[in-house]
């Protein structure tokens, strides 16, 4: 006789089945905990990362204040602010730009603590007296209504403080790439303004934006590149005192003066028909005044006068650029003028013969252009500074900085 039986499964089998599913999810969640907590963490070290960093320009700032308040001035350390510290050190820049003005290096260090560590920033940075105006083909500074009747040529300008006659041309350049040519190097950034009013005569084109205090005026045929803007707030630009000098500048029509590197200061130029100036290195002449005549010249060129070489950033000529606004000196040159530089006179009415050729920047009181002028505007000009006389210290152009995080 045969006996039959069932057989059992092995005991314990959905015990060891749960212990392990019960691990799976224990390191399932163990892991989603320590990826909650390093991005907890991350997001913590970024956060103050970003503190540090503005903690450091804040120290930059409050450095800034303290020289303009005590020009001795020489920095702290362990300064509490914005849940951190830091420290400022401050020494005489090694590149001094301009004359007396004491250029400083600043370094702001900050630091900000986070678990496990401290986030760490460190900004440098070079403060002087200096300002970078040329940012313009050409811009008058005087503010609307301050010019009335005719002027010294003879021409009625009542509110025109940028005046650009007929068939001209405004554009731009770099002459870091080469000399100017139309097609190969050239670029619409002859951006032209005036604190007062703009007008802009028939045929002309401006390469680039109008920017006017007051009013803009166009004439037939005019075309303009960029964007126009009217009654915009006024450009502000430092006063220079150009200083004093007892000797001029006088060069015979057809003669040609040449000047190596350096500044020089004179009382006026005095240039007949044809004559040149040329320069070998960077050129920076202070027109300081009294005038040349009764007209109050400061500058006066004959015809088919050359001012500098190429390339326009070696020239600067710096005119009054003091005094109230009705204080003011004269700048004419005579048709077929050639330009290569740049002109800082924010007290200076600027004169610009027919067909002459600018390749920089002019900055003036006001400004008239002759019929078919061109001012090419040199952008390698934008980096370009000049010296005030204000007491005030500002972070230089090309300042560079350097972030580090611990």
């Amino acid at each position: 006789m045969c006996a039959f039986g069932i057989s059992r499964q092995p005991r314990g089998v959905a015990l060891v089945i749960v212990m392990l599913v019960t691990a799976v999810l224990l390191l399932a969640g163990m892991s989603f905990m320590t990826i909650s907590s390093t991005e907890t963490q991350i997001a913590l070290n970024e956060r103050a990362s970003a503190q540090a960093q503005l903690l450091a320009e804040a120290a930059i700032h409050k450095a800034i204040a303290g020289l303009n308040a005590n020009p001795g001035y020489t920095g702290e350390t362990d300064t509490p602010l914005g849940g951190g510290t830091f420290k400022i050190t401050v020494t005489t820049a090694t590149l001094q730009r301009c004359p007396a003005n004491a250029a400083k290096d600043l370094v702001a260090t900050a630091w900000v603590p986070v678990t496990g560590g401290t986030a760490k920033a460190e900004i440098r940075a070079t403060v002087d007296k200096v300002s970078y105006p040329y940012r313009w083909a050409a811009y008058a500074v005087v503010p609307n209504g301050i010019v009335q009747g005719n002027d010294y040529q003879g021409n009625n300008r009542t509110d025109r403080e940028l005046w650009v006659l007929n068939t001209s041309l405004l554009d731009s350049f770099d002459s870091g790439g080469g000399t100017y040519d139309s097609t190969a190097n050239s670029g619409a950034r002859g951006h032209i303004g005036a604190n007062g009013d703009v007008s802009v005569e028939y045929n002309t084109e401006v390469k680039g934006d109008i920017k006017a205090g007051d009013d803009i005026f166009e004439g037939v045929g005019v075309t303009v590149t960029g964007s126009k803007q009217s009654n915009v707030a006024s450009q502000s630009f430092p006063q220079v005192t150009p200083g004093t000098s007892t000797s001029a500048l006088t060069v015979a029509a057809g003669n040609t003066v040449n000047l190596s590197s350096g500044t020089y200061y004179r009382k006026y130029l005095d240039f007949g028909n044809g004559a040149s100036l040329t320069v070998s290195g960077p050129v920076t002449i202070y027109i300081t005044g009294p005038a040349v005549d009764a007209s109050g010249h400061v500058v006066r060129l004959g015809s088919n006068v050359t001012l500098g070489s190429e390339p326009g950033t070696q020239l600067r000529l710096i005119t009054k650029s003091d005094g109230a606004p009705t204080d003011f000196v004269r700048f004419s040159a005579g048709s077929g003028f050639r330009f290569y530089g740049s002109l800082y006179g924010t007290n200076t009415d600027v004169y610009i013969g027919d067909s002459s050729q600018i390749f920089g920047s002019l900055i003036g009181r006001t400004i008239m252009m002759g019929a078919g002028t061109k001012v090419h505007f040199d952008q390698a000009m934008s980096t370009q500074e000049v010296c005030h006389n204000g007491s005030t210290f500002s972070i230089r152009r090309g300042t560079w900085r350097e972030i580090i995080l611990n």
